[in-house]
């Protein structure tokens, strides 16, 4: 099996379980970076985290990293990559590129046409043909990052990102993105034998995430297609095998005791929406219910809580200090003894709350949610 770079992009503060993830599914080393992992192996590792992680988000062959200090030195690092086996004459290309670095003096836009350049130049150079550039459906796309002095090129072998999860047919306001959920379910470590209660499901991402995780279904191949796939270098058979082989690791008729609940009857039934498509309706159960009143509905006391409360703003709190009194307040009543996992915005308040009601922070660490920063809380009595 012929190894090459890769990396794989991430939530920013989940890059040490993303690595954990692929290590488990590949057998091979990855390293955590920021927002993104690296790892080096053969094009049936890259499918399978494609396929089969839930923590990275889009995973890129690396064919080049190096420093920069401008333009030039850009098109030069993509001129020098010989294209001609990654890309056939009749097909088209995109370049995205993105600056982390304001001193650079040249924009994103610059360094994306500038790599596009250099491709099409290169690979005339080799095959005389004049490659043609598609900006809104290529057949393949070139990925430019430039942190720092630092340039990574990458060869896109996702497509969209595969944090858009297949059963997304409904989309709460304030839904969380799915790679996010599934680490607070890591981070929980909740196990296939333990309850897990959402009791603010909204879309139900945290209990449709755990019934993924307990059945091993491979939220990649559920997709029409990843990218790699298409790919001239990429063996077909070795692909039809590799899907073969993960499809047959799927545990269909596993069940636990998964439970949803929002106040929202119109979020439930938009749930229940998502439950269907993700085809574990028969082991995610969903209910109307209160999360500040868990006393008057709930009764069991799952071993896990792990959820995702309002921020106060999409969902219009005036008095979010108060909110969360009275949620930690209402699990005390019904559920005191389950372990809890959350996400906030406010995490001081909300460890300060915890603490005043006796309970004991086991985890905490801070992530990067699109532009907000938000801490995840792992807390029992």
């Amino acid at each position: 099996m012929e190894y090459f770079e890769w990396f794989a992009t991430t939530v920013t503060g989940l890059e040490d379980l993303a690595a954990q993830e692929v290590e488990e599914l590949t057998s091979v080393v990855a390293q955590p970076d920021i927002g993104k992992i690296f790892f080096r192996g053969g094009i049936e590792h890259a499918l399978i985290v494609n396929y089969a992680s839930t923590l990275v988000n889009r995973v890129f062959l690396l064919l080049a990293r190096e420093r920069i200090e401008s333009l030039d030195d850009v098109y030069k690092v993509a001129k020098r990559i010989d294209y001609s086996w990654i890309i056939e004459p009749s097909q088209t290309f995109a370049v995205r590129a993105e600056r982390h670095d304001k001193q650079l003096a040249f924009t994103s836009m610059d360094a994306a046409a500038t790599v596009g350049r250099a491709i099409i130049e290169s690979f005339k150079s080799s095959m005389n043909i004049r490659l043609k550039v598609d900006l809104d459906n290529p057949d393949l796309e070139f990925y430019c990052l430039l942190r720092g002095s630092e340039m990574f090129l990458g060869l896109d072998t996702t497509g969209p990102s595969l944090h858009r999860r297949y059963y997304r047919v409904y989309a709460h306001r304030a839904g969380l993105q799915p790679a996010i959920a599934s680490a607070m379910i890591k981070i929980s470590k909740w196990r296939k034998n333990e309850g897990l209660l959402d009791p603010m499901c909204g879309g139900a991402t945290i209990p449709i995430e755990a019934a993924i995780r307990l059945r091993n279904i491979p939220c990649g191949l559920m997709r029409k297609e990843v990218r790699l796939e298409k790919l001239k270098f990429v063996d077909q058979s070795m692909v039809r095998e590799l899907r073969k082989r993960i499809e047959s690791n799927i545990d269909r008729y596993a069940t636990s005791e998964i439970v949803g609940s929002d106040a929202s009857p119109k979020s439930i039934e938009g749930a229940r929406r998502n439950v269907e498509a993700a085809n574990v309706h028969d082991t995610v159960k969903l209910i109307v219910g209160d999360c500040l009143h868990l006393e008057d509905w709930l009764d069991w006391e799952p071993t896990h809580i792990i959820t995702n409360p309002p921020y106060g703003i999409r969902m219009n709190i005036r008095n979010i200090v108060e909110f969360y009194n009275r949620f930690i307040d209402s699990i005390g009543k019904a559920a005191p003894y389950s372990k809890l996992t959350v996400i906030v915005s406010k995490p001081k308040v909300f460890t300060k709350i915890l603490e005043e009601k006796n309970y004991r922070i086991q985890s905490m660490r801070e992530i990067l949610y699109g532009r907000l920063r938000a801490s995840i809380i792992s807390a029992e009595k």
